[in-house]
């Protein structure tokens, strides 16, 4: 059944899919955002002096001090430190994550998914694409590590080994750079299997989430409508529209549409009068309904947004068309007659060919 599945997922699919919870996300990635945050904060603002403060207190007092005011001493200082790390991390984790999803928040995946415990389920997995993509990005991160590792050590052996001579304060000086060294170079050396495992695991959503044509039909209907459906809709778009607009409109020389929002009547008859004019000016489903009546009866819809967002902000029904309008309108009126003409002229010499 899953090889009939040769059609990209619709828009509502991939929607469908994240309220899930089973949209793209790269976890590696934000795995290396989560760390290189959390690292980047304890490297930069992580520090022991207050820590050490107290304890030079205490010891200046003769340890006086009782052990509830120390515990609470250093339940303070932890916090200060703890509670903007934990933010960090929480948006380190979260931000990628949403990036991924597009914002959307996976609702239905916290409802308990009882296939889940399945066994042929997790057989299934088991041996899956997925699995073997993830054996492989594992042997790769190791190896990834490794050389990291040996980096590391070639470029700063001779601090390691001069910790040996060194002081508290210079030891946690030397430590804090090599951690900091240590991570940007796994993350640097395993940056091309984090981008090749993101590029993997979007090809394996997008399969998984692949449809066959009869998901696609049934969705299409089930968004559309049936034609049934559409053809009563039309007829309550009909109804909405007065005599008086469904004249302007079977008057007009076309209809510049927005493309379903806003619907602007063009009336333009040279003998009567040389400026064009606004005779039909409909927002929302008005303008469906203008459009659709347009498209009964012969009259010409033009998808032009700009210009129709233009005539709408600065026209209103029954005006002339402004200068600074006049030229864009003119030159679709001028388009209309060609297509008009060539459209005549080819079927013009099949009669004739008919005739003979």
């Amino acid at each position: 059944m899953s090889s009939n599945k040769t059609e990209k997922p619709t828009k509502k699919r991939l929607e469908d899919s994240a309220k899930k919870g089973q949209s793209f996300k790269s976890k590696d990635l934000i795995i290396a955002c989560l760390t290189l945050g959390g690292i980047a904060y304890l490297v930069s603002y992580g520090s022991f002096n207050e820590f050490m403060g107290i304890i030079k207190i205490i010891i200046a007092d003769n340890f006086e001090q009782s052990m509830a005011d120390y515990s609470l001493a250093v339940f303070g200082i932890g916090l200060k430190y703890l509670i903007p790390f934990m933010l960090l991390c929480l948006v380190c984790s979260a931000l990628p994550a949403l990036l991924q999803a597009g914002f959307v928040l996976a609702t239905e995946a916290l409802k308990p998914n009882l296939s889940a415990l399945n066994p042929v389920e997790g057989a299934k997995k088991l041996f899956s694409m997925r699995t073997v993509k993830d054996t492989v990005k594992t042997l790769l991160y190791l190896s990834s590590f490794v050389v990291a590792s040996i980096i590391c050590w070639k470029k700063y052996k001779v601090e390691i080994f001069s910790q040996l001579n060194g002081n508290v304060v210079g030891i946690a000086v030397i430590w804090r750079e090599l951690l900091l060294a240590l991570v940007l170079t796994c993350l640097a050396c395993a940056l091309i299997v984090l981008l090749l495992d993101a590029i993997a695991e979007y090809c394996l959503t997008m399969k998984d989430m692949k449809m066959d044509k009869e998901e696609v039909k049934r969705e299409m209907k089930e968004q559309e409508g049936n034609p049934e459906v559409k053809s009563k809709r039309r007829e309550v778009h009909m109804e909405i529209l007065s005599e008086q607009v469904k004249s302007d409109i079977e008057n007009s020389r076309l209809i510049v549409a927005n493309p379903t929002h806003i619907t602007i009547g063009i009336y333009f008859k040279p003998e009567l009068m040389p400026i064009p004019m606004i005779s039909v000016y409909e927002t929302n489903q008005r303008a469906l309904a203008v459009r659709a009546y347009a498209e009964k009866v012969g009259v010409p819809v033009i998808v032009d947004i700009k210009l129709a967002r233009s005539l709408f902000k600065t026209h209103r029904r029954y005006d002339l068309v402004s200068l600074e309008e006049i030229d864009e309108v003119l030159r679709l009126l001028v388009w209309l007659e060609e297509v008009e003409n060539a459209g005549k002229d080819v079927i013009q010499p099949q009669e004739n060919e008919v005739r003979h």
